[in-house]
């Protein structure tokens, strides 16, 4: 028997896998370029539809029907010093029903309406301020204390393990990549079902007489930063947006879940972006942040300058590297750049 085989194949195992991690690389090197091909900064505006018809199919949001699902429902849960508040559920689908908190500011006869996005490990009740110690800074109560109406959804990114300082845990196990990966089966997303549910809370809450359907705006942390940009990439309802805490290179930073087909050559979070301008698009990223490096999001924020310009709109595009953590910035300029379009 040849004794030596087995060492001597055991080379050519790690060329192997060298040589996948180097063609990848390269597939990573020659994204960019590819990107900037497939959306060009001529005629951009123009053809803006046009792109956000390809995202959509991309996220598999075009194959979510919700024409059978169960009409939404409102009920009171009672009030704070802030706000009455009520629990929303909306129909994805027939079968999923996703619900969040509106909070009602006192008095309030038609205010604009601001979709508040917790993160991950998060709870509607844990970023309003509800449910113990949070990284949010006060995300919900700084809107309200506006006059503004809040919405927060619950997303699938739940602390559903032991209780954590800054996450409660909810003894509701899920498994977020195995629900992904099943539904990428067939051409779907759980970022498009997610996405497709706060779209239909717009359309409900939108009809409710004291919510101004024309002056929407979006705001999140972490998982909810990137849920404000790719919700308000695919629905132009959403007048103003404001993305804390996620933005970057995601061929650095990326998970399962935000992986789709071809995506890295045609929609990362700068071309996702783009298909916000021209409104308002406020991107926050702390210096501090232990998450990701800031650093890599500083090129990826280049990128959508273009397109703003392109769109006749570079003043409503703003990139603040703030001084500080994984958290939304302890300065209201993100606010009140997103909320001047309500005035």
């Amino acid at each position: 028997m040849y004794n030596n085989i087995i060492k001597e194949n055991d080379i050519c195992r790690a060329a192997y896998k060298d040589g996948i991690d180097a063609y990848i690389k390269r597939l990573a090197d020659e994204s960019y370029a590819k990107r900037d091909t497939f959306i060009p900064t001529e005629n951009f505006l123009e053809n803006i539809e046009k792109y956000r018809t390809k995202y959509i199919k991309m996220l598999g949001l075009d194959r979510i029907n919700s024409d059978d699902a169960p009409s939404s429902t409102i009920t009171k849960l009672g009030e704070d010093e802030d706000a009455v508040i009520y629990r929303v559920t909306v129909y994805i689908t027939q079968e999923i029903p996703q619900f969040g908190l509106l909070f009602v500011p006192h008095g309030v006869k038609q205010e604009p309406l601001v979709i508040v996005q917790h993160g991950g490990g998060g709870t509607p009740e844990l970023c309003s301020d509800m449910n113990g110690k949070n990284n949010y800074n006060h995300i919900v109560r700084r809107v309200l204390k506006r006059g503004f109406i809040v919405y927060a959804p619950q997303l699938l990114i739940w602390n559903s393990g032991e209780s954590l300082p800054t996450a409660p845990g909810h003894p509701i196990p899920y498994n977020r990549g195995a629900v992904d990966k099943d539904l990428k089966h067939y051409g779907l997303s759980i970022t498009a079902l997610e996405i497709k549910g706060i779209m239909n809370a717009i359309t409900f809450l939108s009809e409710l007489p004291f919510v101004e359907q024309e002056n929407i705006a979006m705001t999140g942390i972490s998982y909810g930063g990137y849920f404000s940009l790719y919700t308000m990439a695919a629905d132009t309802r959403i007048k103003a947006g404001f993305s804390n805490a996620i933005f970057n290179d995601r061929n650095i930073y990326s998970r399962a879940d935000w992986c789709y087909q071809n995506s890295a050559n045609t929609f990362h979070d700068a071309e996702v972006a783009a298909l916000c301008a021209p409104r308002k698009l406020y991107v926050a990223v702390g210096k501090e942040d232990t998450v990701q490096d800031y650093q890599a999001a500083i090129p990826e924020a280049e990128r959508v300058s273009k397109y703003f310009a392109a769109a006749s709109a570079p003043q409503n595009f703003v990139f603040d590297l703030w001084e500080g953590g994984h958290t939304v910035p302890d300065t209201d300029e993100g606010f009140d750049f997103i909320f001047s379009v309500f005035r």
